[in-house]
């Protein structure tokens, strides 16, 4: 019988630590991958600039850490990202710039929430 249970144990342990985690984090870093357009917005204007979003043609692209906003037509941002607990962080050169939370990530559709005014809807584009 103890021998039963010691090679229970055994196996157990093996199986176990052969195991690896689920890292949601390097899920959704692999999934983000790719060309997004925006769709809809739903945000708070805190500032005086204002874009129309619905003639505005807007994408977000990711590949790697790095992650270009282009505007068609008038302008191109670049960023660094990092994915952590559903959070994706932008940084320009190093320095934070912004966080927002994913609330959204499948195969053809990313949600972005920014507290409880701000929404942007994304779906992916064909490579």
């Amino acid at each position: 019988m103890f021998r039963i249970c010691y090679m229970t144990f055994i196996l157990l342990i093996c199986c176990s630590s052969s195991c690896k985690r689920f890292n949601s984090d390097e899920l959704n870093q692999q999934m983000i991958q790719g060309k997004w357009r925006l769709m809809d917005v739903k945000r708070k204007a805190y500032d005086s600039i204002h874009i129309d979003y619905d003639k505005q043609i807007t994408y977000l692209v990711f590949d790697g850490n790095k992650c270009t906003q282009e505007m068609v037509g008038l302008t191109t941002s670049n960023y660094t990202f990092t994915i952590h607990n559903y959070s994706l962080t932008l940084y320009v050169d190093s320095v934070f710039e912004n966080k927002l939370e994913i609330n959204t990530l499948t195969e053809d559709s990313l949600i972005f929430t920014q507290g409880r005014d701000s929404k942007w809807q994304y779906i992916r584009m064909e490579q």
